[in-house]
């Protein structure tokens, strides 16, 4: 399977341009990722033409709030609402783990969300998108309450982000694709093997090597004291990773714009 570069899917503020800079900048949400989490409610390009019509018609009384609520589904968080109820702390994680579960993603042009196609676990609060490296110790917690489904749908979502993309983004938002975190996805392997059998490693062997291979990119190529993407090599010709962005780096003309 070829997978998606990532200057070929658009954040946010590539897909919304004015529309993304003014709700920013105006602030009419005190947290700053609330409209990168919005979901549109209809075709974002629409949406996009019909902002800058009435922006720029000074006939219309305009509330750029009432706008962004009539076109988009602001994010959900039901999980600030859960109060703690039980008095055993054991007890009281296991329900957490139905809190903090998302069934499988259903795809949404001109969303920021990256649908994966198996349940996980999110962090909770403003955090309503899986990460990283955050899931190898949520998977810790998963094993201790026997919950060992939920860590290889979370390995299956990550394997899929490897094969889809080339990488584990930061999270499975477009705005974190051009970077990723300390890759814990062996680790995570480790863990269902642990539980299941070698017979795990064998399955996940060809996203592990696609994982390694980002990692490793240039780094054949490399001399000492130089670096490339995520390689440095030192002068002794020790090669170290190194955390790197991409978007922000070689698709600077996107983010110019």
């Amino acid at each position: 399977m070829e997978f998606i570069a990532a200057g070929q899917v658009q954040p946010p503020d590539v897909i919304y341009g004015q529309l993304f800079k003014d709700v920013q900048l105006s602030k009419i949400f005190p947290d700053g990722k609330t409209f990168v989490d919005c979901t549109p409610k209809r075709d974002p390009k629409e949406i996009v033409k019909d902002y800058l019509a009435v922006k720029n018609n000074p006939a219309i009384k305009f509330s750029l709030k009432f706008f962004v609520e009539e076109n988009f589904e602001l994010p959900h968080t039901p999980q600030l609402n859960y109060i703690t109820k039980e008095k055993d702390i054991v007890m009281h994680i296991k329900n957490l783990w139905g809190v903090l579960k998302k069934d499988a993603d259903k795809p949404v042009a001109g969303s920021s969300l990256l649908p994966l196609p198996y349940p996980y676990i999110v962090p909770g609060g403003r955090f309503r998108e899986i990460y990283y490296w955050d899931s190898y110790f949520t998977m810790l917690g998963l094993k201790e309450s026997g919950e060992t489904e939920m860590i290889e749908n979370m390995i299956k979502n990550f394997a899929y982000l490897i094969e889809t993309y080339g990488h584990i983004p930061n999270g499975n938002r477009t705005y974190y694709l051009g970077r990723s975190q300390p890759p814990f996805f062996a680790a995570m392997v480790q863990l269902l093997a642990s539980i299941k059998g070698d017979e795990v490693y064998k399955t996940f062997l060809p996203a592990l090597e696609k994982e390694y291979n980002f990692w490793m990119d240039g780094a054949n190529k490399l001399k000492p004291g130089k670096a490339y993407r995520r390689v440095v090599m030192l002068n002794d010709g020790t090669i170290l990773n190194r955390y790197w962005d991409d978007r922000c780096r070689s698709s600077s003309k996107i983010w110019k714009k």
